[in-house]
């Protein structure tokens, strides 16, 4: 399959997704407070990438006899992903989503526009986000409920979206959180791989495990197709991350939307920092831990922590890995599903994991 063909797809799916989003939201009547309703908004008002919806709807296109709507099933994971999403950049304290203010931020300058000049328009902002992410999930769960598909199906995705994946994603958070209080001495990569497979894996896995559901009109826990494409999910999600970090180093900032070199400066406990940790010289490992953390780090000693990253083989390490991962996750893909558009669309979905540069 041509890549133009698969991004084709990919922009269709997404075109539908937000015009559902857009449909829902402007129709909750629930919502008065216009701030919450702003801040609510704000991520769903550019399109993400839409890879989770494309993931669940593949899988659904690749193991159904017959036509099914899955499209409000994946309008409702990309809801539920921009949620953890305003809560994320909460806790990471980030300035920046897609090259737009984050939410917090947005709450804040409604805050310093609308507020008495007394009010701490920062926490303001912060409670602000947390309500509107909040106010997103329960969003995602009334869309999810809106799919049609046999009583027992949607039970079992309600369930599993509200208890399973709520879960395995606040845990995933949870540990990156205490990551990140963890001297570096005591990290270990198994450790850093676990909170991988809750904050990345685990909404990948469902969105799988999802589309296989309602294609197949049977719970993913009666499924062998669906458990073997969470694991396939799971893969690309270890990939997907392992990317995202090289990136956050390595990347272009106007294509990536986030600040290069925040990862440096945040500490943030990943793979390829660890690695290169591991592998650097006495000089390298002081010069690194120096600047890892600090916030006010600037360009030069940026500069430095990246050179000792490639230095030290780390970068073409933790790429090798990604890389490993698809593959891995590309034989469960060929071993489990039908011949077909919906399956050279997996794959294709799940190259781009590593082939990326957002």
């Amino acid at each position: 399959m041509r890549e133009e063909e698969y991004k084709a797809e990919l922009n269709s799916i997404a075109e539908a997704v937000y015009d559902r989003i857009k449909r829902a939201l402007q129709s909750d009547g629930f919502v008065t407070e216009p701030h919450l309703r702003e801040v609510g908004g704000s991520y769903l008002e550019h399109r993400g990438k839409c890879l989770r919806p494309a993931l669940l709807t593949f899988c659904s296109r690749a193991v159904a006899e017959s036509e099914c709507d899955s499209l409000p099933a994946a309008a409702a994971v990309e809801m539920f992903h921009t949620g953890t999403l305003m809560h994320d950049d909460v806790i990471d304290h980030d300035d920046f989503r897609r090259g737009r203010p984050t939410a917090h931020v947005r709450g804040r300058l409604l805050a310093e526009k609308e507020l008495p000049a007394e009010v701490d328009a920062a926490e303001y902002g912060s409670v602000l986000a947390i309500l509107g992410g909040d106010y997103v999930f329960g969003a995602a769960l009334d869309m999810l409920l809106r799919t049609q598909c046999a009583p027992e199906v949607l039970r079992s995705i309600s369930r599993r979206m509200a208890g399973k994946l709520n879960a395995e994603l606040l845990s995933g958070e949870q540990l990156d959180v205490r990551l990140s209080l963890t001297p570096w001495s005591a990290v270990t990569e198994e450790t850093i791989m676990q909170m991988m497979r809750g904050k990345t894996g685990a909404l990948l896995a469902y969105c799988a495990e999802t589309g296989v559901a309602i294609g197949e009109g049977r719970p993913p826990e009666e499924s062998s197709i669906a458990g073997k494409m969470s694991d396939f999910a799971h893969l690309c999600g270890l990939a997907f991350q392992m990317k995202d970090d090289l990136l956050g180093i390595f990347g272009d900032e106007s294509k990536f939307g986030k600040p290069i070199g925040s990862d440096i400066r945040e500490g943030k406990r990943t793979v390829l920092m660890l690695r290169a940790l591991q592998n650097a010289s006495n000089a390298d490992t002081k010069s690194l831990l120096a600047v890892l953390g600090k916030k006010e780090a600037n360009q030069e000693e940026i500069e430095n922590a990246r050179a000792i990253v490639t230095r030290t083989g780390a970068e073409k390490a933790v790429a090798d890995l990604s890389e490993a991962y698809v593959n891995q996750a590309l034989a469960i893909l060929e071993k489990n599903l039908p011949a077909g558009n919906p399956k050279a669309y997996l794959r294709q979905w799940a190259l781009s994991m590593v082939a990326r540069s957002v």
